[in-house]
């Protein structure tokens, strides 16, 4: 009970904290409604389960044995993070810019996918919070369904937030818009760094 409780904590941190996803969910809300932000947070969430089943299979056997290939992940993964950062950044004051036209199912998707950070979670906290190795699987389960709720659940009460104010930050999206471009480059450049 009380590592269930200890991964509930992780799960909320992680979900609450800054990141690619929750910037993804930030900038949509302001540029546009829930309803609209709504596809890029069930792409989060379809990342974090497929991320979860590549990282507690093949790629987590891949990554152990070959620090050269987690590294290459890890660059690949920064990579796409720093690309839609330059994108937000090429668009920012531009008439059609990324944040008008929205991050799509798919952009939360291979934001979450490729967040280096979020196969970190997996592979290295989930076998700490698995009591019976050998339900592994079913305890894996668990633990992602567990994640990718909380996950959900707080990007649909920040958007939901953020919806409500958004009309004070319409006069300021592309100031919003290039500080999203800056932060997903930071981001993105960490995971060089790091």
């Amino acid at each position: 009970m009380e590592s269930q409780l200890a991964f509930l904590a992780v799960c909320l941190a992680s979900a609450a904290s800054p990141g690619p996803g929750g910037l993804a969910v930030v900038s949509n809300s302001i540029n546009h409604n829930l309803r609209r932000t709504l596809p890029v947070i069930f792409g989060i969430a379809t990342g974090l389960m497929l991320a979860s089943l590549l990282a507690n299979t093949w790629l987590l056997a891949v990554i152990h044995s070959s620090e050269m290939a987690f590294q290459v992940m890890t660059w690949l993964c920064s990579g796409y993070i720093a690309y839609l950062g330059a994108k937000a950044l090429y668009y920012a004051s531009r008439e059609m810019t990324i944040a008008a036209q929205g991050y799509s199912f798919k952009n939360g998707v291979l934001i979450s996918l490729l967040n280096p950070k979020t196969l970190v979670f997996f592979g290295a906290l989930f076998p700490m919070f698995i009591p019976d190795q050998g339900h592994f699987i079913s305890y894996a389960i668990l633990l992602t369904l567990e994640l990718v709720l909380i996950t959900l659940v707080i990007h649909i009460l920040v958007s939901s937030a953020i919806d409500k104010v958004s009309h004070l930050l319409q006069h300021h999206l592309v100031a919003i818009n290039r500080a999203t471009g800056v932060m997903f480059i930071a981001l993105g450049i960490s995971g060089f760094i790091f």
